[in-house]
C-alpha cells in the first residue's frame, strides 16, 4: 500500500458515504430465465444450433446428433443441481453473447446468398440488429489471443502485425450488418403514440421479403429485405465512436446509432438517398430497404403472424399479415391484410390493389393479348382472392396466439416437379394453387383451426389450460419426407401446468380434417419449445429448470420427473395416468423467479453479520424461486463442493501420498500416511475380499451383505519395503528405463521399492556416501525437506542447508536400479520446502498421451515420463524463492541458481541470477517466519478443468487448453503468491528464465500446503492447485482456450463440504445434504474406480485430514457458484435463515390447481438447515396470505407502566431472544386492498447442544411456536429490525413501531403492541429498511446513532424517517420528490439510500443534513441513475466471499516480463486506489444474482474511466451502444447513466487482446478523468461535488506535481486493478 493509502482508509473509516461516491454492479450468477428460443444454423451452415434468448444475453446451443459420435440419451436425471454430465456433450454451450438491450424477439434470417442463417433480434428500448457468426474473425481472435497470452512475455512485439490490425476492438466473433432503433424513427411519425400493451410484436414473412413490427398502438412498421444482399461480402470497418461523443457505430448500415431516421437504414441495392441524410459507413449494400409504417384500424394486437404461401414461383402474392385482435368490447378477432411493399401500402383485407381492381383494367386488343404473351412476363404480385383472404369472428376469449401452417402442395407442384408442368391462363393458376395456409389459434379453452381459403374451422377443447409454447414437429431436411395432401402436422405445446401436448392436424386431399390432442407428459413450465430432431426438444423456461427431453416412441411407467410424480394433480383429467412418453436428458439452471432470498452466514461465529473493518461475512444466498410445481428453495453458495463418501477419526496425520501398484494403473492403490516417528499405509481392497477375511476370522455374512457384494473399502496393510517406524517426508511412483517402482523418504535414507514383490531393490543414505563420483566423503545430516518426480528426479534437504540433486539410473542391461548424487548445493538458511514438479506435467498421476505434450528442451524417458529442468527452494527466515538449474552441465558438481524471486511487491529482480542480501532480512519486518514461503508449487495449470468461459467459441470441441507454467507460493500467514514463468528459448546456452504477473492473494490466517491434482477423467482432465488451510481454495485457471477470445486468468474457489444423508431420502428420492466449512491440514488426490463409483469427467477425487478426521469425498465441477435445489411442490413466496434455530422459514401460496380457490392453502414451512427435512407446518387462514417475514432478535421489555406519562425507553428490556416475525394480509376478492392483517411472532428453539444420542432425540426435542400476534388494519408489507431489540412494520399507508412484551396476567406470555402513532403520508409503505441487522448485537445500539430507517412508497420513491423513543414518534426527515415506482429499498449508509423501481431501474439518493436551508435539508438528492434491465425484487447486504485483505497486481508484469521494482509498485499503489464500501446482493426476476460495491472516490474515477475507454474501444455485440442501454428511462424521462460502473462490462477488460487492450489504456490516459485531486470528500460538504467528480472534462485528472509521464497508466495498472475488484464479488 502506498502511504496515502492508510489516510484514506482511515477518512472512509470516519465518514462510509467517502465510500460509496459511486457504485459498481456486477454480475455475480447470470440470468437463466428463457424469454425466446429458436433453431437455426447460425454457426455453420448443416449444423442444428438453438438460440437462446435470456435476459441481456444469447446464448448459442449446438445440437450433436448422437448417432454421429454424440453422447447416448441416458436415463431421466434427478438431480435439479447441476447437468448430467454424461450428457454435456449433446447439447453444448458453444457461445455467449452479452447484448446491450433486454432482449425481446429473436428471428433467423437467411438469404438467398447466404449459407448459413442470420440472426434479427430487438430489444426493450427500441434496439435492434442484424448479425451473423464470422468464423474468419473468431480464428484471428484466437490466433491474436494465443500470441499474446500471459504465457509469453508482455512485449507487444512479439505477436504478428496482421492479426492485430483486423482484431483491436473486435473481442465478438460476430459480424453486424444492420443496427439501429426503430423507437427512434417512429417518434416523429406517431408522435406522442402510445406503446402497444403486448409488444412489442414482431413476425418475419416466410420468403424472407420483410419484417413486420408493431410497436405503437395503430401502427406496423415494416423493414423490407434486400435480397440481393451478400453477407459473406460484407465489409468491416473498425469500431471507433466519433468524435462529437455520441454513439454513431462505425461499421454498420446504420451507424449504431440511438436517434437514427429511417434513411439510415436505406441500401439495399447501395443508391444514394433523394432526402439529405448522414454519409454512409460499413457495409457498401445494406440487407435493409427503407422502413415504413402503416397505419391499422386493429388497436390492441395480441400475436401477428405471416401466413406461409405455397413455395411455388409461379403464383406470387403480397406478404399476407395475419392478426389477433381484441374490440372494446373484450372480444377476439383474426383477420389477415396483405403489404405491398413495392408502393409502401397496407392491403385491407377485402380490399383489392389497383392491379386487381376490375374498374381500373382497360380492354385490350387482340394484338396487345399477344405482345403480352409473347413478352411472357411474370405475373404481377397481387392479393389472394376475396375468398381466401383469412378472417374469423369471436375465437375463443382465452386467445394469445397465432401459429402459421403451411399449405399442401398443390398438384401443378407436383406436376412442375415431375417435367410435366403445362401453361395456364393466370385465373386458373391462382385458383388452382390455394395458395396459403390457415392458421392454429390457440385459446384458453380450446385450439382452434381455421382456413377461409379452403373453408375449414376445426375446434379442439383443451380442458382450460393456458397454453403457453409450441413449435412444429420437423425433422431436419435430410431427413424429411416428402410433403403431399395426406400428410399429418405436428406441433408440440406446452401449458402453464408444465405438460407438454402433440396436436396433430390429419389432412386428406389437402383438406385438414381433424385435431388431435394427446397429452405426452409432464415436464417444466414452459414458455419456449424448440424440436431438435431424433424426438429431442428443447424446453426452455422462464419459471423453472429449462430442459432437454426426449420424446418416446413407447410410453413407460411414471416416475418422477423434475421432482413431480406423474399421474398426480398435474395431470388429472388426461389420458395419461400411469404412463409418459417424455424422458428427461438434462437440465439447466435457472434461479428465476427469484421472488425473496436471504442470506446464511457459511462460518459458525456468533454475534454480528460484519466481521472486523465492516466487512460482511461470506453467506450462502437462499432464494424462493420457481412457480407452482416448480417451486424451488435454491441454495446459492460459492466455491466448490466436496461430497464426503467416508470420515473415520485419524489423529495426528503430518502428510498423506496416494501410490499405483504399477505405474501404468488409473487407479490408485496405497494412501500412506505419515505420522510422528511412523508412517502407516492404507490399501484399496473389494468388498469380496474384505468378507473372505471376515469369514475367515469366523464372522457371518448377513443377506443384506450379499446384495452389496459390489464396491471397495480401504484396511490397513503393509509394504514390505517402506519403513513404517519412521516418518515419511515424500512417496510416490517411479518408472526409470524398465524398472516400475515405489518410493519413500525417510529422514535416514532414500528407499526404492519393486512395485511387484514390494520389496526393497536399493537404498540411498547421506550417512554412508556411496556415490563413485562423489569426491565428498563427510556424512551429510538427515534429511528434512524432499522432493521427487516420476522420471527419477529425487531433491532432498539436509540440516545445515544442504540441497541434494540424486538421480535413479536403470538402463535396459542394468539388473537393479541405482540412486546416483549428481550435484548439490550448501544454502545460507534452512530450508523450509522444496518443489520438483516439472512443467507440462502438473500432477504426480500419469497423463494419457503425455508423450504429445513434451516440451521443446525437457529430457524424457521413454515412456512419456517428463524431467524437470528446475527445482523451487524455500529457505526459513527468507522471505525469496530460488530457482535452481538440474540440466547444467552433468561435470559441475554444483547446483547453479538462475533465478532469486523476492516475494515481496516491491524488489530489484530484473530477471537474472542473484545472491540473497541483508534486504532480505529486514523486509521480513514484524511478521517474521510467518511470511516465508511454507510451500512450492511449479505446475501448468490449463483451462480443461472448467467450463466457466464467459466466452467458448465454436471450435471448442477440439480445442486444447492453454498451457502456463506457474509458480505457487504458500505462505505462513494464509496468503497465496502467483507467479508467471517464462521458460528460455531453444537457442543453445540460453538459460534466461523469467517471471512476470505477480498476483497475491489470502485465503486464511493458517499455513499453506499447495497440492496440484488433474481434474476431470484422464482425457478431459484440467490441471488444478488445492491449496490447505483455515479456507481451503482450489486454484484453476479460465480463458485462453484455442478457438477463444478470452485471456488466461487464475481463480480461487473454497472447498465446503457436503454431507449427504443417504438414510434420510425425501419422498422424490432425493438425498438431502448438509454444507459446512473445513479445515485441510494435508491432502492428496486419490482416484479409485472401487471408492468412487460415482466419479465422472468432471469430478475429482480427494482425501483430507485435519487434526482429528481423515475424509475421502469427490469435488464438484470447478465453477465459481453451485446451486443446490430443493423441490416445494408450490409457490414459495418469502424466506428468511433463522440461525438461531437452524431452520429455513419459507412463506408459501398453494391452491392453484384447477377448480380451487387461489388463496385457499396458503403456508409456513419450516425446514432444517441441514438435511432440509421440513419440522413444521402452520397453516394460514382461509384468504391469509404470507407478505413478509423477518428473522430478528427481540428484546422482551418488562409490562408497559399503567401511568402512559411514562416513556417506553426507560423500561430495561428483561432479555434478549430470536424469532421469526411474519406479516400477512387477507386478500378477500371484493377488496383492491387488503383491510386486515396480522403480525405473528414465532419461537424456533435448535435442539440439543451436542449431547444427545441421537439426530432422532435432536428433532424430538425442536419445536415451532406461536408465542404472539398483533392484527392490524391493513397489509403488513415489510418488517424490519430495529434499535432496540423493536421492529418496524408496514401497514398499508402507515409505518408502526411495534414491542414485545411479557404478559402481566399470564406468565411466560407475550405480547406484541404498537407503540405511538406512527407514520403516515405515503399511499401504499411496500417496504422499510433500517441499518440494524437480525442480531441483537447491532439491536442494542441505539445509544451510539440515531434511530432511521427508510420507507419505500408505491409510487412516491423513498423516505427518510426517524424515532425519537422519547416521544414515541416516528417522523419524517426528508424525502425523495420524484415519482419512483419501488420494487426494492437499501440503506446503504445513514445518508446513501439506493433503490429500484417498476422500469428495471436504479437509482441513490443523498440526504444532505448539513444543508443551509430546510428546503435543501428535506429533500434527498438524485445523485445516481442506472439502467439494470431486469426487475429487482430483493436487495440486502452480504458478500459471497469471504472477506480478505487481497493484493493483486498493482505490481504487474512491465512490458519486457520483469518484475517491478520498488518505485514501480509505490507509482501502481498511488496510482489505483481501489477502496470499496457498502456490499450489497441482489436478485432479479430473470434469476440473476448480482452485487452492488460502493466505491471510493479515487476507485469509482478510475473504473468510470476505464469504461468510457472500453466504450470508445471495443465494438459490443450488434453495434448496440451501451450507453443508451444504461441510461435511465422512465415513460418521458430519460436521463444518462450517473454514478455507476457497469461491472460486466469492465471485466470484459480481462478477456481483451493485448492492442485492444493497449488501445483501452491509451484512451484512458487520454481522459486524464481517471485520476482526482481529492477521495472525494467535498462532496459531503459541497452540493456540486458529486457532478464535479463525475462529469469533469479536465482539469481534475493531473496533480500539479506529477508529470504526465509519471502519472500514465499501462496495461499493468489497469489489470492489475480489474483482477482485484472482480475478487471482490
Amino acid at each position: 500500500m502506498s502511504p496515502s493509502a492508510p489516510a484514506t482508509a482511515t477518512a472512509a473509516a470516519d465518514n462510509p458515504d467517502l465510500s460509496e461516491i459511486g457504485h459498481y454492479v456486477v454480475t455475480a450468477h447470470p440470468p437463466g430465465s428463457v424469454f425466446s428460443s429458436i433453431k437455426c444454423s447460425f454457426l455453420s451452415p448443416n449444423s442444428i444450433d438453438v438460440v437462446i434468448a435470456k435476459s441481456n444475453r444469447l446464448e448459442i446451443r449446438q445440437f450433436q446428433n448422437p448417432a454421429e459420435g454424440g453422447a447416448s440419451l441416458g436415463g431421466g436425471a434427478n438431480n435439479a443441481d447441476v447437468s448430467n454430465s454424461s450428457n454435456a456433450n449433446l447439447f453444448p454451450l458453444l457461445l455467449t453473447l452479452p447484448i446491450n438491450g433486454r432482449i425481446l424477439s429473436i428471428a433467423p434470417i437467411r438469404f438467398p446468398t447466404a449459407k448459413q442463417d442470420c440472426l434479427f433480434f430487438t430489444t426493450e428500448k427500441g434496439g435492434y440488429a442484424l448479425i451473423s457468426y464470422d468464423e474468419s474473425l473468431a480464428n484471428a481472435a484466437a490466433s491474436t489471443t494465443a500470441a499474446t497470452s500471459t504465457n509469453s512475455t508482455a512485449t507487444s512485439s512479439t505477436t504478428s502485425q496482421s492479426p492485430l490490425i483486423t482484431t483491436t476492438g473486435e473481442h465478438y466473433p460476430i459480424q453486424t450488418h444492420a443496427t439501429g432503433s426503430f423507437k427512434s424513427y417512429t417518434d416523429h411519425v406517431m408522435a406522442g403514440g402510445r406503446l402497444c400493451e403486448c409488444g412489442p410484436l414482431m413476425a418475419v414473412d416466410p420468403l424472407f421479403r420483410c419484417i413486420a413490427l408493431h410497436v405503437y398502438d395503430g401502427y406496423v412498421t415494416v423493414i423490407p429485405m434486400n435480397k440481393g444482399y451478400e453477407v459473406g461480402k460484407a465489409r468491416r470497418v473498425p469500431w471507433r465512436r466519433n468524435a462529437a461523443g455520441n454513439d454513431t457505430a462505425v461499421g454498420t448500415a446504420s451507424g449504431g446509432n440511438a436517434t437514427a431516421s429511417g434513411n439510415n437504414l436505406s441500401g439495399g441495392s447501395g443508391k444514394p438517398s433523394a432526402k439529405p441524410s448522414k454519409p454512409r459507413v460499413g457495409l457498401s449494400a445494406g440487407p435493409f430497404l427503407d422502413p415504413f409504417h402503416l397505419r391499422i384500424e386493429e388497436r390492441t394486437l395480441l400475436s401477428m403472424t405471416f401466413l406461409q404461401p405455397n413455395s411455388s414461383p409461379k403464383h406470387p402474392y403480397l406478404p399476407q399479415l395475419a392478426v389477433l385482435h381484441q374490440d372494446a368490447r373484450g372480444f377476439q378477432h383474426v383477420i389477415s391484410h396483405g403489404i405491398n411493399l413495392q408502393k409502401k401500402t397496407l392491403v385491407r383485407n377485402g380490399q383489392l390493389p389497383q392491379s386487381n381492381n376490375p374498374r381500373n383494367r382497360k380492354s385490350k386488343s387482340a394484338t396487345e393479348i399477344q405482345s403480352s404473351a409473347s413478352k411472357k412476363k411474370p405475373p404481377a404480385v397481387t392479393m389472394p382472392p376475396s375468398g381466401e383472404q383469412l378472417r374469423v369472428s369471436r375465437v375463443d376469449g382465452g386467445s394469445g396466439c397465432l401459429i402459421a401452417v403451411p399449405p399442401p402442395r398443390s398438384p401443378d407442384k407436383k406436376m412442375e416437379s415431375m417435367g410435366m408442368y403445362k401453361e395456364e391462363s393466370a385465373e386458373h393458376q391462382t385458383s388452382s394453387a390455394k395458395a396459403l395456409g390457415g392458421v392454429i389459434i390457440l385459446g384458453q379453452r380450446q385450439i382452434t383451426y381455421h382456413s377461409t381459403a379452403e373453408g375449414i374451422t376445426r375446434l379442439r377443447p383443451t380442458g382450460g389450460a393456458l397454453l403457453l409454447s409450441h413449435c412444429r414437429v420437423v425433422e431436419s431436411e435430410f431427413q424429411q419426407k416428402p410433403n403431399d395432401e395426406n400428410d399429418i402436422l405436428r406441433y408440440l405445446i406446452g401449458d402453464d401446468r408444465g405438460r407438454i401436448h402433440l396436436l396433430s392436424l390429419m389432412r386428406k386431399d389437402g383438406l385438414v380434417t381433424t385435431l388431435h390432442f394427446d397429452t405426452l407428459g409432464m415436464a417444466t413450465t414452459s414458455s419456449s419449445l424448440v424440436y431438435l430432431g431424433k424426438g429431442m426438444v428443447f424446453v426452455g423456461s422462464q419459471w423453472g429448470n429449462s430442459q432437454l427431453i426426449k420424446i418416446l416412441d413407447d410410453p413407460v411407467p411414471v416416475g418422477t420427473v423434475c421432482g413431480v410424480p406423474l399421474g398426480e394433480e398435474g395431470t388429472k383429467g388426461g389420458p395419461l395416468v400411469d404412463t409418459t412418453y417424455i424422458e428427461l436428458v438434462e437440465e439447466y439452471m435457472n434461479l428465476g423467479p427469484i421472488v425473496d432470498f436471504d442470506l446464511r452466514p457459511c462460518s459458525d461465529e456468533d454475534g454480528s453479520s460484519k466481521v472486523e473493518g465492516g466487512k460482511y461475512r461470506q453467506s450462502l444466498v437462499v432464494t424462493c424461486s420457481g412457480v407452482a410445481k416448480d417451486g424451488t428453495v435454491r441454495v446459492v453458495r460459492n466455491g466448490v463442493g466436496m461430497r464426503e463418501h467416508a470420515a473415520v477419526e485419524m489423529e495426528g496425520i503430518k502428510g498423506m501420498w496416494s501410490l499405483r501398484r504399477k505405474f501404468g494403473d488409473e487407479d490408485d492403490t496405497f494412501l500412506v500416511q505419515s505420522f510422528v516417528r511412523e508412517t502407516r499405509m492404507l490399501g484399496v481392497q473389494s468388498v469380496k475380499d474384505v468378507e473372505m477375511e471376515d469369514e475367515e476370522e469366523g464372522g457371518e455374512k448377513s443377506e443384506m451383505d450379499e446384495e452389496e457384494e459390489e464396491g471397495g473399502a480401504l484396511a490397513e496393510v503393509t509394504i514390505e519395503g517402506f519403513n513404517s517406524s519412521k516418518s515419511t517426508l515424500f512417496a510416490g511412483n517411479l518408472l526409470v528405463g524398465k524398472f516400475d517402482l515405489l518410493l519413500q523418504v525417510v529422514e535416514d535414507g532414500v528407499r526404492l521399492v519393486d512395485s511387484g514383490t514390494l520389496a526393497l531393490v536399493t537404498q540411498w543414505s547421506p550417512f554412508s556416501p556411496s556415490d563413485e563420483d562423489s569426491d565428498d566423503d563427510e556424512p551429510l545430516g538427515f534429511i528434512t525437506v524432499a522432493s521427487a518426480n516420476e522420471s527419477g528426479q529425487i531433491v532432498v534437504a539436509l540440516r545445515g542447508g544442504a540441497l541434494v540433486y540424486l538421480l535413479v539410473e536403470g538402463g535396459e542391461g542394468s539388473s537393479s536400479p541405482t540412486i546416483r548424487r549428481v550435484k548439490q548445493v550448501t544454502l545460507d538458511r534452512e530450508i523450509s520446502c522444496i518443489d520438483l514438479n516439472p512443467f507440462g506435467s502438473s500432477s504426480p498421476h500419469r497423463k494419457e498421451g503425455s508423450d504429445s505434450m513434451e516440451l521443446d528442451n525437457a529430457e524424457s524417458s521413454p515412456r512419456g515420463t517428463r524431467k524437470s529442468q528446475l527445482v523451487a527452494v524455500g529457505l526459513w527466515d527468507d522471505f525469496s524463492v530460488r530457482l535452481l538449474n538440474l540440466s547444467g552441465d552433468d561435470h559441475s558438481s554444483v547446483l547453479d541458481q538462475v533465478l532469486h524471486i523476492n516475494l515481496g511487491r516491491g524488489n530489484d529482480n530484473d530477471g537474472s541470477s542473484l545472491t540473497a542480501n541483508d534486504n532480505d532480512e529486514q523486509e521480513l519486518g514484524e511478521s517474521g517466519q510467518h511470511m516465508m514461503a511454507r510451500s512450492l508449487c511449479l505446475v501448468t495449470m490449463d483451462s480443461q478443468s472448467t467450463n466457466s468461459n464467459s466466452i467458448i467459441l465454436k471450435n471448442t470441441a477440439a480445442a486444447t487448453g492453454n498451457n502456463v507454467d506457474m509458480l505457487l507460493v504458500g505462505l505462513g500467514d494464509g496468503k497465496l503468491i502467483s507467479f508467471v514463468v517464462n521458460q528460455p528459448t531453444s537457442s543453445p546456452g540460453n538459460n534466461n528464465w523469467s517471471i512476470h504477473s505477480r498476483k497475491e492473494v489470502s485465503l486464511g490466517t493458517q499455513g499453506i500446503h499447495l497440492i496440484p491434482f488433474q481434474h476431470g477423467s484422464s482425457k478431459s482432465s484440467g490441471s488444478c492447485v488445492l491449496a490447505t488451510g483455515d479456507r481451503p481454495t482450489v486454484v484453476y485457471l479460465t480463458g485462453g482456450n484455442a478457438g477463444s477470445n478470452s485471456n488466461p486468468k487464475l481463480n480461487y474457489s473454497t472447498i465446503s463440504l457436503t454431507v449427504e444423508d443417504d438414510d434420510d431420502d425425501d419422498e422424490d428420492g432425493h438425498n438431502h445434504a448438509s454444507h459446512k466449512n473445513i479445515s485441510v491440514n494435508v491432502a492428496t488426490p486419490f482416484r479409485s474406480s472401487l471408492l468412487f463409483s460415482t466419479a465422472g469427467a468432471h469430478s475429482s477425487s480427494l482425501c483430507i485430514a485435519d487434526e482429528n478426521t481423515l475424509r475421502l469425498g469427490m469435488i464438484d465441477n470447478i465453477q465459481k457458484l453451485h446451486v443446490t435445489s430443493y423441490k416445494l411442490g408450490m409457490t414459495p413466496r418469502r424466506i428468511c435463515y433463522h440461525e438461531a434455530g437452524r431452520v429455513y422459514c419459507v412463506g408459501c401460496i398453494g391452491g392453484l390447481d384447477v377448480g380451487m380457490d387461489a388463496n385457499q392453502n396458503n403456508c409456513v414451512r419450516f425446514f432444517d438447515d441441514s438435511t432440509f427435512e421440513e419440522l413444521n407446518c402452520i397453516n394460514l387462514e382461509p384468504f391469509e396470505m404470507i407478505l413478509s417475514i423477518e428473522s430478528v432478535s427481540l428484546s422482551i421489555n418488562s409490562p408497559p407502566s399503567e401511568s402512559k406519562s411514562k416513556p417506553s425507553d426507560t423500561a430495561s428490556p428483561i432479555e434478549y431472544r430470536p424469532f421469526i416475525v411474519m406479516g400477512t394480509a387477507y386478500a378477500y376478492p371484493d377488496e383492491d386492498e387488503p383491510s386486515q392483517g396480522r403480525v405473528i411472532v414465532v419461537e424456533c428453539n435448535s435442539g440439543g447442544t451436542g449431547n444427545l444420542k441421537s439426530d432422532t432425540e435432536d428433532q424430538m426435542l425442536r419445536h415451532v411456536r406461536q408465542v404472539a400476534d398483533l392484527p392490524l388494519m391493513g397489509g403488513i408489507y415489510s418488517i424490519a429490525p430495529f434499535y432496540g431489540g423493536n421492529i418496524l412494520v408496514t401497514c398499508n399507508s402507515k409505518t408502526v413501531l411495534c414491542q414485545l412484551f411479557a404478559s402481566v396476567i399470564t406468565p411466560g406470555e407475550l405480547l406484541l403492541n404498537c407503540v405511538g402513532s406512527g407514520h403516515h403520508g405515503h399511499l401504499i409503505s411496500l417496504y422499510v429498511k433500517s441499518l440494524v441487522s437480525s442480531d441483537k448485537s447491532l439491536s442494542k445500539c441505539q445509544e451510539k446513532t440515531k434511530q432511521r430507517a427508510i420507507v419505500g412508497d408505491l409510487m412516491r420513491s423513498i423516505a427518510l424517517v426517524e424515532y425519537y423513543p422519547k416521544h414515541q414518534v416516528i417522523h419524517e426527515l426528508a424525502r425523495d420528490f420524484n415519482s419512483n415506482f419501488c420494487t426494492e429499498i437499501a440503506m446503504l449508509t445513514d445518508n446513501i439510500y439506493m433503490g429500484s423501481e417498476g422500469y428495471n431501474n436504479l437509482f441513490v439518493l443523498q440526504y444532505n443534513p448539513n444543508a443551509t436551508t430546510e428546503q435543501t435539508r428535506v429533500r434527498l438528492d438524485t445523485v445516481g441513475h442506472y439502467h439494470i434491465g431486469e426487475m429487482t425484487n430483493k436487495m440486502m447486504g452480504g458478500s459471497l466471499i469471504m472477506p480478505s485483505n487481497n493484493t493483486t497486481g498493482s505490481v504487474g508484469a512491465t512490458a519486457n516480463g520483469k518484475v517491478a521494482s520498488d518505485k514501480t509498485s509505490y507509482e501502481s499503489n498511488r496510482k489505483i486506489d481501489i477502496t470499496i464500501g457498502s456490499q450489497t446482493l441482489y436478485g432479479t426476476v430473470d434469476g440473476t444474482i448480482g452485487s452492488i460495491l460502493g466505491l471510493g472516490g479515487k476507485a469509482f474515477a478510475f473504473l468510470n474511466s476505464l469504461q468510457r475507454a472500453m466504450d470508445a474501444i471495443v465494438r459490443p455485440v450488434g453495434d448496440l451502444s451501451r450507453g443508451h442501454y444504461r441510461a435511465w428511462e422512465q415513460e418521458q424521462k430519460k436521463h444518462a447513466s450517473c454514478g455507476f460502473v457497469d461491472g460486466d462490462w469492465v471485466e470484459t477488460f480481462l478477456d481483451l487482446n493485448r492492442p485492444t487492450m493497449e488501445r483501452v489504456v491509451k484512451e484512458m490516459n487520454k481522459d486524464t478523468r481517471w485520476r482526482i485531486r481529492d477521495d472525494g470528500k467535498g462532496f459531503s460538504t459541497r452540493n456540486d461535488g458529486r457532478q464535479n467528480l463525475m462529469d469533469t472534462e479536465d482539469g481534475m485528472g493531473t496533480d500539479a506535481g506529477i508529470s504526465s509521464n509519471a502519472s500514465a497508466l499501462s496495461v499493468e495498472d489497469v489489470l492489475g486493478a480489474v483482477e482485484e475488484i472482480s475478487m471482490l464479488h
